[in-house]
């Protein structure tokens, strides 16, 4: 079955996928660890399909299921935090945070002009008013919060893994100029939680960053649970969304089968780093090969790998010949990203093989050759 807009998968991800019948190597996925096929993650997913069923058909103010209450806490521990409030995604937890805690016309979001479209979005539906900042320039964010003396509520808000650029925000320095301007700081970590950090504990624990710094994620990328979002931070300021949060009252919570996969996936980092040690090893065997084929590669320290382009329709062709020999990777152009900016983004997995690593290089050296004049 064949559809004209996307291809259809079939079967567990492990590195490769079959896509319309075809077994392709898969370089555009998130799960960055490989969990979403681990048998401990599915074991997590079916005990709790088969004690909760579907799901219970109530919202999540109203009650939750016992393995949504372990993984709340499981998650509160790992990150060190004071609480943590599940959502059905990130975005439902980006959108109730900045519409909460901005939710006064004297209140004011500073964001990174890079910020995740959920951070937008939640700009947008916030009643205060958003400022943005040149994309990880401290300099335009200190002028801009040297605008909001007298606001009723400030927050800083970023990504703490920009998605596009795989560059990690420099929080280290966010933080005490966020202190600085009277503002919370908030972080979508979402492609940080299990891959950014010595320990996996995202781009908070790879800055050393204060454990009180506000956080949303996801638990459908590294943690490959395939649904569910969260915001961790001071319980007191937690409290407020659970109260007030809009995208959190009026929606239904992630599936009880999500809640137990999630469990297993935080358990199975906490106790054991090869698998993130392998990523590790797979970007850089990745990123070697890469230099021998002459493009440019924008400078990121974790799985996602930005391979420059530069021109929207030369960005698709370069796709194009990479899946006629067997790699599954998307173009992105604008307006997802800059004019002038596209870009393959080649997305690293711990389920990857050393002969997808070569066969993906290999590839890329063809679409060099065939577009020799592309190569910075």
């Amino acid at each position: 079955m064949t559809d004209q807009y996307w291809p259809t998968a079939e079967g567990r991800l492990s590195g490769r996928v079959d896509l319309d019948g075809r077994e392709m190597i898969m370089l555009s996925s998130n799960d960055y660890l490989g969990l979403a096929g681990d048998e401990r993650v599915l074991a997590g997913a079916h005990r709790a399909l088969d004690a909760y069923g579907s799901g219970l058909g109530l919202n999540p103010s109203i009650a939750l299921t016992r393995v949504h209450r372990e993984l709340a806490d499981e998650l509160t521990a790992f990150l060190g935090c004071e609480s943590v409030l599940l959502f059905n995604s990130c975005a439902a937890a980006n959108c109730a945070t900045l519409q909460t805690l901005a939710d006064t016309p004297g209140s004011t979001i500073v964001s990174d002009e890079y910020n995740h479209a959920s951070i937008v979005d939640g700009c947008r539906l916030a009643r205060g008013r958003t400022r943005v900042y040149r994309h990880d320039d401290l300099g335009s964010l200190e002028q801009v919060g040297a605008d909001l003396t007298g606001a009723d509520r400030t927050l800083v808000v970023t990504d703490g893994v920009f998605s596009m650029e795989g560059s990690i925000a420099r929080l280290d320095q966010l933080e005490p100029l966020a202190g600085r301007l009277g503002a919370e700081l908030v972080v979508d970590d979402s492609h940080g939680i299990g891959v950014i950090g010595r320990t996996g504990r995202g781009s908070v624990e790879h800055h050393g960053s204060a454990v009180s710094t506000l956080r949303t994620g996801t638990f459908a990328k590294a943690l490959g649970a395939g649904l569910g979002g969260f915001l961790a931070g001071p319980a007191a300021i937690v409290d407020e969304v659970r109260s007030r949060g809009r995208f959190f009252i009026f929606t239904s919570p992630m599936p009880a089968a999500s809640a137990g996969a999630a469990v297993a996936a935080i358990r199975s980092i906490r106790d054991d780093l090869s698998r993130l040690e392998l990523l590790r090893a797979n970007v850089a065997r990745f990123r070697r090969g890469m230099e021998e084929t002459g493009w440019e590669l924008l400078d990121s320290p974790g799985p996602i790998v930005p391979v420059m382009i530069r021109d929207d329709e030369r960005a698709r062709r370069v796709a194009a010949v990479l899946r006629d020999r067997g790699i599954f990777t998307a173009a992105f152009s604008y307006p997802v990203v800059p004019r002038g900016m596209a870009r393959i983004r080649v997305q690293i997995s711990a389920a990857h093989t050393d002969h997808h690593l070569d066969a993906a290089i290999d590839a890329f050296a063809e679409a060099a050759r065939l577009e020799p004049d592309h190569r910075s």
